[in-house]
């Protein structure tokens, strides 16, 4: 039986900075035990480690079926540090893939709500909180399907803070509609100013939306009343929880989140699951 807290060796092939604190990692898999064979549902998570700085568990964010792993990683510890030290041909410990992701029923499916509609998809999102949907939005005919409208509502501190910003262009070309934001007024930018609950005041949501949303906890609750505005109901609304998930396995308790654990019943919950949970948000 295989030990779900063996890390398989991963080397480094590709680092890209995104902004100045944060850089995508492109990994292969060394020994390959399962290697090429490793696939992840968008929203899934990792855990990886470094020798003598620990483990952390990160998003991939790589298209489905590459033949790789992308994490993009913000150097905000020791771990990440260390990280964000290393170069191409380094090496790390990768272990996962764990957790539940976002609502995708299948990769031929369409997405639906509990009844079975088919919706559109609105995707909320702040700072960081674009890495766990951009499987999702690289694979949006494969797992949504080509009919499914999806729109993007993106808030950062500024232009610079923006992740994957050289990629808005092909996104917008397969039919997403990307909106932006940034909080304060800068120098060459002609766009929206203000939270990413300013993009609600300035566009129309697209219809009949399934909304998913990851961020900075902060940012859920004032999301969730243009929302409530917006008339989507609970049972449509799905937010990716940020808790300090140590073992992926339910074991350690850490993420406990009421009954649940972020780590094995999450990081994806709907917000009908939760929203009775004392300080979940």
């Amino acid at each position: 039986m295989n030990n779900p807290y063996l890390s398989e060796p991963a080397k480094i092939v590709k680092i890209t900075p995104q902004t100045d604190t944060v850089k995508l990692f492109r990994f292969e898999f060394v020994q390959k035990v399962w290697g090429y064979n490793f696939s992840f549902a968008p929203g899934q998570f990792i855990e990886l480690s470094i020798p003598g700085c620990g483990e952390a568990p990160f998003a991939p964010c790589n298209a489905a079926g590459a033949k790789y792993l992308e994490l993009c990683i913000r150097d905000i510890g020791r771990l990440t540090h260390k990280l964000h030290e290393m170069k191409v041909g380094d090496k790390v410990g990768i272990r996962g893939p764990y957790g539940n992701g976002w609502p995708i029923i299948n990769q031929k499916s369409k997405i639906k709500n509990q009844n079975g509609e088919k919706k559109n998809l609105l995707i909320v999102v702040g700072g960081l909180g674009l890495i766990p949907l951009r499987t999702l939005i690289l694979g949006k005919d494969k797992f949504l399907g080509k009919d499914i409208k999806v729109q993007i509502f993106y808030g950062a501190r500024s232009p610079q803070e923006m992740l994957f910003r050289y990629e808005y262009a092909k996104w917008r070309e397969n039919g997403i509609d990307v909106k932006l934001t940034i909080d304060k007024e800068c120098a060459n930018w002609v766009g929206c100013v203000g939270l990413v609950t300013t993009l609600f005041d300035k566009f129309p949501i697209v219809e009949n939306a399934q909304a998913f949303l990851c961020g900075p906890p902060v940012m859920y609750k004032f999301v969730l009343e243009k929302l409530k505005q917006k008339e989507v109901t609970d049972q449509d609304i799905y937010l990716s929880l940020e808790r300090r998930m140590h073992c992926g396995l339910g074991v350690c308790q850490h993420c406990a989140v009421g009954p649940y654990y972020t780590c094995k019943d999450g990081p994806v919950f709907s917000y009908e699951q939760i929203k009775n949970i004392p300080g979940v948000i």
